[in-house]
């Protein structure tokens, strides 16, 4: 068996453990592993940091499949997106996967810039794997070739499986048991599910607005701004007595390139809009947040920080370094609310440039309120990446993947932890104080080999819960009670206000033909318009004629009669 160091790493487990065996899925929660603001960035901070507990886990049997025999293993095949890392086939982590769940994993990692055309020739000729990682496009994992592989049958409707009978996962798995419907409606098209969740992400992740906390004190703006117009004022100020105290020029916000739709920017709009990329406006009619009307009082904002000197003058340059937040170059960073987790003593978790002075303190203003809202961008979906099943597998397969992907802490002890950090002895090493040495240089190879901390692309994870790995990790790195409450407040306005509100994509898992072929095209030129607006090179006239030009034209009004018919409006 090529296998027999690691099956041996897990044999004392296996046996303390082994009771569990066909007891199927526990029910409670478990405690969250990585980062899931997306697969980049979770695998870069699953692989990085190290706090869950250590392994021990046995390869039983789950409520949701069958455990295959003691004879020859079935093999699965899988198609997983390679964040950079470039992960070795058959590592020891995964072969230690294999040994859990006693089968053959068949994976290759593509690199993320290969990716889309690899997956879609695939599922265009009917020829992918038994697993394959859904890459979102355009905001939506239900994009065209898929969902036209799916009307061909090609993919398996995972409803019955979620749903119907006694071992259904949301009623038996441990994480899947405490997902609302509306979350489950975010992965359903067409009536049917075709995608698996791998986690729920945190809520309207992109709506931090991180700010210089050691510029606030010094020079006296330590009251918060709570109106759009406060914050513009604050924010001119700040920079100009920034800029003239440190000798240097301290932009108002970090923002570059002609994007405006772009998350560092987009949340500022959504405060004068009242809504995000796709809203319904008072007729009942799909509307694009750009050509809304009151999209040019955003405009008119962001043009009072340019004219003022508060936002780089050749941003549409995309010179991302001359007000760079994190490089100590801007007095604001609209960022994901989570990341402002500064450790107390601010150099353990240093989250600006190790270049920039260890006085810098970060901070986060409490969402600040607009015209028609607050400034919360809500994700595209709460769904942090998943995995579809090839129609061509039995269903004897389908119940061994369902088996394999869907593991919990509950059902083999010690999971969240090989999840996040790896095998002891492996992938860390375990110190007489319960923490994680990864400094070896050869576990550091062998995690890196084994894409350690990243297999929660493909494999169930607890919901995110950024506060507690972020802001509350023991040791050196914890951040300030006075964070940890920040972050807490930030979190709970936020959840408030979508509930309230109902702010969302109103386009999510819609369909239009006419989007998908001609947005593009329609919209080439609106970022470049925001830009010289913004600029002064053209005014409110031309600004609204060109707007018009493309709400009524025949393109714009096919997709919002399109959005209709597939919402069923």
């Amino acid at each position: 068996m090529k296998k027999k160091k690691v099956l041996a790493l897990i044999l004392v487990a296996a046996m303390t453990a082994g009771t569990l065996a066909g007891c199927g899925n526990s029910d409670g929660e478990s405690s969250q592993p990585a980062d899931n603001s997306s697969a980049q960035e979770s695998t870069q901070e699953s692989t990085e940091e190290s706090s869950a507990e250590e392994s021990e886990s046995t390869p039983e049997e789950s409520g949701s499949g069958e455990q295959a025999s003691s004879g020859e293993r079935m093999t699965i095949t899988v198609l997983g997106i390679d964040w950079g890392y470039g992960p070795l086939k058959d590592s020891e982590m995964e072969q230690y996967w294999e040994d859990l769940f006693d089968v053959d994993l068949d994976i290759e990692w593509v690199n993320y810039n290969d990716y889309p055309t690899k997956l879609n020739t695939m599922i265009s000729t009917n020829t992918q794997p038994d697993v394959t990682q859904i890459m979102s496009t355009n905001n939506t994992y239900y994009y065209p070739i898929f969902t036209q592989a799916i009307a061909a049958g090609n993919f398996v409707d995972l409803k019955p499986y979620i749903f119907d009978g006694d071992n259904a996962l949301a009623k038996t798995n441990a994480v899947m048991k405490n997902w609302s419907d509306e979350f489950w409606g975010e992965a359903t098209y067409n009536g049917g599910i075709y995608i698996l969740p791998r986690s729920k992400s945190e809520p309207a992740k992109e709506s931090g607005i991180m700010v210089r906390k050691d510029l606030m004190e010094k020079y006296g703006f330590e009251e918060e701004p709570k109106t759009m117009d406060e914050l513009k004022d604050w924010l001119i100020g700040l920079s100009q007595a920034a800029t003239e105290g440190e000798g240097q020029k301290i932009y108002g916000i970090e923002f570059f390139k002609e994007d405006f739709m772009h998350d560092k920017v987009k949340g500022f709009a959504t405060a004068f809009t009242g809504q995000t990329n796709w809203g319904i406006d008072e007729n009942g009619e799909f509307q694009y947040m750009q050509f809304n009307p009151k999209y040019l009082d955003f405009l008119n904002w962001m043009k009072d920080l340019y004219d003022a000197g508060a936002i780089d003058p050749e941003f549409a340059l995309g010179n991302d370094t001359t007000s760079k937040f994190k490089a100590g170059n801007s007095v604001a960073f609209l960022n994901a609310w989570y990341n402002f987790n500064q450790s107390e003593d601010l150099t353990s978790n240093k989250i600006f440039d190790k270049s920039t002075p260890d006085t810098y303190k970060a901070w986060e203003l409490m969402p600040v309120q607009g015209p028609e809202g607050y400034v919360v961008s809500p994700n595209s979906t709460d769904v942090d990446s998943c995995i579809a099943i090839s129609s061509s597998c039995s269903e004897e397969k389908i119940q061994k993947i369902l088996q394999v992907f869907n593991g919990t802490e509950e059902a083999y002890p010690g999971y969240n932890s090989v999840m996040k950090d790896g095998v002891e002895g492996i992938h860390y090493t375990l110190l007489e104080d319960g923490t994680k040495d990864t400094s070896d240089e050869t576990m550091g190879q062998k995690r890196t080999e084994g894409y350690v901390g990243a297999w929660n692309q493909i494999f169930l994870k607890t919901d995110a819960d950024q506060i507690t790995d972020k802001f509350m990790r023991d040791g050196a790195k914890r951040s300030s009670d006075e964070n940890i409450q920040r972050a807490k407040d930030v979190k709970e306005f936020i959840v408030n206000y979508l509930a309230e509100s109902g702010l969302k994509h109103e386009n999510t898992n819609l369909e239009s033909e006419t989007y998908n072929n001609q947005w593009t095209m329609l919209t080439d030129d609106v970022n470049t318009m925001c830009t010289q607006y913004v600029m002064g090179q053209i005014g409110e006239t031309e600004w609204k004629a060109f707007v018009d030009g493309i709400v009524n034209s025949d393109e714009y009004k096919a997709i919002q009669a399109e959005f209709k018919a597939s919402a069923g409006r």
